[in-house]
């Protein structure tokens, strides 16, 4: 609450990585519990808008770069959550005169937020990346339950990831999902080779399996030389071409997913499927899949987490994660799998 008055119009300035705005669903879905009657508008730049949209949480989503003579409710009962860190968020925020704006203090933003939080008081906690968002939330509404992020996929991206899987004669196949790409840089990214023999063991020792690569413009590079090193008609790719809702929808339809820590990890979560997530360079504690039904796997080495976009040296906190390792807990956690519902 705003100084006592209930919240009738809750803005969101979002944030701009997939994998952030997946996170941030978690903080929704509780205030949307708690507050039903509650409309949630998120602010969201063109890379985050498709997931915000296919969240049961929000009201409406508006794309920032069609918003600059809107007016917005600017009642007692109006507040708006910045959820990015950065100072443009924050002079953004107050440039589209979002009412009541409260952020975490930082980049010498506070001028442009109306209330603030310390960001080194939550940093030193090392708490996952979801309890950001949850803190800034309660800090205008009160206490809020902690939820895990969800996506409602429409009817027809359902229809159109089926006509997908009809179109590659897979549709009657028991699918896993592979994501071998990371935006963020290499360092995060199993090794190509490693993604190779995994898929081809997979395809020797579990009958009636077909693997789906999916891949954004940027790495679709990998999952070509994934493809054509494997060379099997069972294994179909994206090959970058799919929009993001399309992605999502046809992941949806997978059966169990193996990920680095990447948007699609994410994503995968969300959509409460079973899995694998590879870690390396990050931190699974702060940035992990928020779902009990993803197994996290890396390999300790002391120079890790150290969270650089490239490793300087030998890769060790992936290469030392090998197939071996990875091939026997899949195995494992595709048994008795159902297939997903629509």
């Amino acid at each position: 609450m705003v100084d006592s008055v209930p919240i009738s119009d809750l803005y969101i300035y979002g944030v701009n990585w997939i994998g952030d705005a997946i996170v941030s669903l978690a903080t929704l879905e509780g205030v949307r519990e708690t507050f039903p009657d509650t409309r949630i508008t998120v602010i969201s730049s063109s890379r985050t808008l498709d997931v915000y949209s296919l969240s049961p949480s929000i009201s409406s989503v508006l794309s920032r770069a069609n918003i600059e003579n809107k007016q917005f409710r600017r009642a007692s009962g109006a507040a708006t959550l910045c959820f990015p860190l950065s100072f443009r968020s924050a002079f953004d925020a107050w440039r589209l005169k979002l009412p009541h704006r409260v952020g975490y203090a930082s980049e010498c933003r506070s001028l442009f937020l109306d209330r603030t939080l310390d960001y080194k008081v939550w940093k030193d906690r090392h708490l996952h990346q979801a309890s950001y968002y949850r803190e800034l939330a309660e800090s205008v509404l009160g206490p809020i339950p902690q939820r895990n992020p969800r996506l409602r996929i429409p009817e027809a991206l359902i229809e159109g990831a089926r006509q997908f899987l009809k179109n590659n004669r897979i549709d009657s196949a028991l699918r896993i999902a592979i994501n071998p790409g990371a935006f963020f840089g290499s360092a995060k990214m199993w090794p190509t080779r490693y993604y190779q023999s995994l898929i081809q063991r997979i395809l020797k020792e579990i009958p009636d399996v077909s693997v789906i690569l999916f891949s954004g413009e940027k790495d679709k590079s990998v999952t070509r030389e994934i493809s054509e090193a494997v060379n099997s008609p069972r294994v179909v790719s994206t090959d970058g071409q799919l929009p993001l809702k399309e992605s999502i929808a046809l992941l949806s339809q997978c059966h169990y997913l193996v990920s680095n820590d990447s948007g699609m990890m994410h994503i995968g979560a969300a959509l409460s499927m079973k899995g694998i997530a590879l870690f390396g360079p990050t931190d699974s504690v702060a940035t992990g899949p928020m779902s009990d039904r993803t197994r996290i796997l890396s390999h300790p080495v002391s120079c890790s987490p150290c969270l650089l976009r490239e490793c300087p040296i030998d890769h060790r906190c992936m290469e030392l994660l090998t197939p071996e390792t990875v091939f026997p807990i899949l195995r494992e956690g595709i048994l008795g799998i159902k297939t997903p519902s629509s």
